[in-house]
């Protein structure tokens, strides 16, 4: 899936709708983490990226690469999805666009004025959304 609003009547794989629901679940802290890029860490929509990553997932080794050291099992409770969510440099972007080419134009697309591209990576695939900085409590 592209950068793009996904039509209402688009049947999603099973794949695509739990990146789906990641995304959703998430949506207020992601917006956080796009408002810290910006206010915060003072870097444009073209230096970081917001990312959402299934943990325990072929992308475990760039889970580990941007938050090295962390212990994840001792963190979470058990039997909780565990997900990774935060921001990173855009070169991820040319990481992503390598391992999943079929994506490749969309993964490295500037994301529009106003918005922060949001990586949603999980087993199944990747999902590419746009979201606006918001500064949550």
């Amino acid at each position: 899936m592209a950068t793009g609003i996904i039509p209402p009547n688009t049947v999603l794989s099973k794949e695509a709708e739990y990146r789906k629901k990641m995304y959703t679940e998430s949506y207020s802290r992601l917006q956080h983490f796009a408002w810290r890029a910006l206010n915060v860490h003072k870097k444009s929509n073209t230096e970081l990226v917001v990312v959402c990553i299934q943990v325990k997932s072929k992308w475990k080794p760039l889970v580990d690469f941007l938050m090295p050291g962390y212990d994840w099992e001792a963190n979470h409770a058990t039997n909780v999805e565990l997900t990774a969510k935060g921001i990173a440099g855009w070169g991820i972007c040319n990481i992503v666009a390598g391992m999943s080419p079929n994506i490749a134009d969309a993964a490295t697309k500037e994301p529009t004025e106003g918005h922060f591209k949001v990586f949603v990576l999980a087993d199944g695939g990747v999902t590419i959304y746009e979201i606006e900085p918001k500064e949550h409590a």
